[in-house]
């Protein structure tokens, strides 16, 4: 569960003695099991703040909330909306329809993928999102390796690693969600497993590892050698979201155009899901699939530049889906 994992961690003195304390990483979070827990949670959290599913992911039932009126009526939402697994199939509603209330995090937001072997840390991937769906937390645009300078890239390597072993992670690769604030790393979640869609494609451009290899080379006691931590290329992608882009998706034109960039590899194709009505609806969607471009020269600029002509031919640079918003928190350190 989300919330037991944020108030494992402020209560954890640290098994390092010179690493921070992990509750500096930690959010105030609160379970919500029902209506008359709303009061409580939201007198313990605060607002604003974010109402989201203790096993959920992709974003999905994840939703910001401003006052107790909009906290009681999301909350109804959520809870009508997501019971089951039927309901939205692979987002983990197979565990329950769980909800909680977490404090609101402002900074930017980046995934750290870690190999961790018999407790030491062998390897760290830190890539960047950009800003979420307005309304939702749905995951717009990324940039890998991170353009973060080298001081804060650590912090979050040191963050992510620690929060980890604190709880047990001990043996494999783990995906940290973790937000760069004003006063330093601050963990959204973990998910106890590597990082998904994208991201193993991703790092096995930009990194030359496997970490998919190394998750089952792990789990057979076997410790992966990572000697190469540095970056070959930069990739920067966008995700496609039905509610901004269906149309464009399947429209022949743009379809014949995107198969033949990916078979000239000008851009990294990822599908998440096997149709686009399979990603749920406009109020609870997650993207359908990820498309990015390489820069080998690791220039930040010209990849932009690349990814935003790509996606003015197929049309999916929108007034609601404003690449150059989206894509403006990625800058050369």
């Amino acid at each position: 569960m989300k919330s037991w994992t944020q108030n494992v961690l402020r209560t954890k003195t640290g098994d390092i003695p010179h690493f921070p304390r992990t509750y500096l990483y930690t959010s105030k979070c609160h379970p919500v099991k029902s209506e008359a827990d709303i009061d409580k949670a939201i007198d313990h959290v605060g607002t604003p703040a974010v109402l989201k599913l203790e096993y959920g992911s992709s974003a999905v039932g994840v939703k910001p909330v401003r006052d107790r009126i909009q906290c009681t009526n999301t909350y109804q939402q959520i809870k009508n909306h997501l019971r089951s697994e039927t309901d939205h199939p692979g987002i983990g509603l197979g565990y329950g329809n769980d909800v909680m209330l977490m404090e609101n995090i402002d900074g930017t937001e980046h995934d750290v993928d870690v190999v961790i072997f018999q407790r030491q840390l062998i390897g760290a991937f830190v890539s960047d999102n950009g800003p979420t769906r307005n309304g939702s937390y749905t995951e717009t645009t990324a940039l890998m390796p991170t353009c973060l300078p080298l001081d804060r890239k650590g912090q979050l390597i040191t963050a992510a690693y620690q929060c980890c072993t604190e709880i047990g992670l001990v043996d494999g690769v783990f995906n940290v969600e973790m937000k760069m604030t004003n006063t330093g790393p601050k963990l959204i979640e973990i998910n106890a497993r590597m990082g998904g869609f994208y991201l193993r494609d991703w790092i096995k451009i930009c990194y030359g590892h496997d970490i998919l290899l190394y998750a089952f080379m792990i789990s057979l006691g076997i410790r992966p050698v990572i000697t190469k931590h540095e970056p070959r290329c930069t990739i920067l992608g966008t995700m496609c979201v039905p509610s901004a882009h269906k149309q464009q998706l399947k429209n022949p034109n743009n379809l014949n155009l995107l198969n033949t960039l990916i078979q000239k590899k000008a851009v990294r194709y990822n599908q998440i899901e096997a149709s686009l009505e399979d990603c749920g609806s406009t109020d609870e969607e997650e993207p359908f699939c990820n498309i990015a471009v390489v820069d080998v020269n690791l220039n930040i600029i010209r990849a932009k530049r690349k990814l935003t002509n790509i996606c003015n031919a197929l049309g999916l640079n929108t007034k609601t889906y404003d690449l150059n918003y989206l894509l403006e928190d990625f800058k050369e350190s």
